[in-house]
């Protein structure tokens, strides 16, 4: 345990530092939280508690949503993308009804967190293709169509000066709302078999130079009927550059995004 040196002694905390006397001598050391069984005991971080419970939820809804995209969130993702998810997901539990604490998280109480939500933030989608896709539900949201209006030269504002062919990525993820146990202290999905479910599905490389109209991508989700309010279905469409070279068509990695469009 270190001494404090010098004639001027401290006393409080400054910069996580403790300074305090022990037994006659003058001591720093770092200073420590309480433990987590006084926070899970001690009537003073009730407060604590419950947002150690609900962040715990906010997390495991970001993973789910992360582990449904699979390695198409690999492909667009940035350094920050998890994090910044969870924080969405806070928000989202936020709104669900309940006590503090145990709070119930279901995207359908706050979609417009997530719509918009840039896999990179350096890179928003919609600053790199300007057009505006459509999402529609059939078949009591069993079969997804996103479509794609038109696809010209100047809808593609930045695409890098090698690129020859642009392509673009659906997916969609389910995931079920989600409820605090207490016999598990934990949030547990009450669809479990759809909870953290992915799809996704690519265009062929399209030509930069071309104009292309009605672009549509269909998904499959073969969700049944029974449990159509527990399950938010969020979309996703992603876009890249390619180059042709020799017979195939390379990513150019520069330049790609990915955002969510929708929750049906």
């Amino acid at each position: 345990m270190p001494k404090q040196k010098g004639l001027i002694k401290l006393k409080g905390t400054l910069n996580g530092v403790s300074y305090y006397q022990l037994n006659g001598v003058d001591i720093s050391r770092r200073a420590v939280g309480p433990s987590q069984e006084r926070i899970q005991t001690d009537p003073a971080f009730v407060n604590v508690k419950h947002n150690n419970q609900e962040f715990g939820g906010a997390s495991n809804l970001s993973k789910t949503i992360r582990q449904g995209l699979g390695e198409t969130a690999k492909t667009f993702k940035d350094s920050y993308m998890a994090s910044r998810l969870t924080a969405v997901c806070s928000k989202i539990i936020q709104k669900g009804s309940g006590t503090h604490g145990q709070r119930e998280a279901h995207i359908n109480n706050n979609p417009e967190a997530l719509i918009g939500f840039q896999l990179n933030n350096n890179q928003p989608f919609n600053q790199i293709f300007t057009v505006k896709p459509r999402v529609t539900s059939h078949n009591n949201r069993n079969n997804i169509t996103i479509t794609i209006p038109k696809i010209s030269e100047k809808h593609l504002i930045k695409a890098p000066k090698n690129a020859t062919h642009v392509q673009f990525t659906a997916a969609l993820c389910m995931v079920s709302k989600t409820q605090w146990q207490s016999q598990h202290q934990s949030y547990q999905p009450v669809c479990p078999e759809y909870h953290g479910l992915g799809i996704s599905q690519q265009t062929v490389p399209l030509l930069c130079k071309i104009e292309h109209t009605n672009i549509q991508i269909q998904l499959e989700t073969q969700l049944t009927n029974q449990n159509p309010t527990s399950i938010a279905i969020t979309v996703w469409l992603g876009i890249q550059f390619l180059r042709l070279q020799d017979t195939q068509c390379i990513p150019v990695p520069s330049v790609k995004a990915m955002q969510c469009i929708a929750v049906l």
